[in-house]
């Protein structure tokens, strides 16, 4: 079962695999607002609030960014990202995830979010609605249907990950 996670091009993926916010050294500035906080403690600690092993989850979707060439937002994620997958199924088999969530959207500014638990079988292929993603709304998983892979470890070594082109 394939998913696709997209980096920023300027990235450690091959190197160190992809990386939960636990294990992350980055800004944390999207959970800032919602944290009340700028701490990385403080972040994990409300990450962990909204579910059980929220802040050792990688985010992803079930297709790559479709955009028509009108779309400024979509535009530049695609170009300011390096396009990553893996087989769930893989990570599955060899004992790393630890349970699937689903978030199928929340207000404009990431609040309010709606979490529900799944198994693989209940993950959604279906189209994702592209076009809810506009100018006033660059904020790609608080609009679009996604899947956060818990994992044991808060990571996805690089040999489960194939870069897309």
């Amino acid at each position: 079962m394939k998913l696709y996670h997209y980096a920023p091009k300027v990235n450690t993926v091959k190197k160190d695999g992809l990386l939960s916010i636990s294990k992350i050294n980055r800004d944390l500035k999207p959970y800032i607002h919602r944290a009340s906080s700028d701490k990385k403690e403080d972040i994990i600690k409300w990450l962990e609030s909204t579910f059980y092993g929220r802040s050792r989850s990688v985010s992803c979707l079930t297709e790559t960014i479709k955009f028509k060439h009108n779309d400024p937002v979509l535009e530049k994620i695609v170009k300011a990202s390096e396009l990553f997958s893996f087989d769930l199924d893989e990570l599955i088999k060899d004992g790393l995830v630890e349970s699937i969530w689903c978030k199928n959207g929340s207000d404009e500014k990431g609040c309010n979010e709606v979490f529900y638990q799944v198994t693989p079988d209940e993950i959604d292929f279906s189209p994702l609605d592209w076009h809810k993603v506009d100018i006033k709304n660059e904020k790609l998983y608080a609009i679009i249907r996604h899947y956060m892979i818990v994992l044991k470890y808060g990571i996805i070594p690089p040999e489960y990950i194939k870069q897309e082109y």
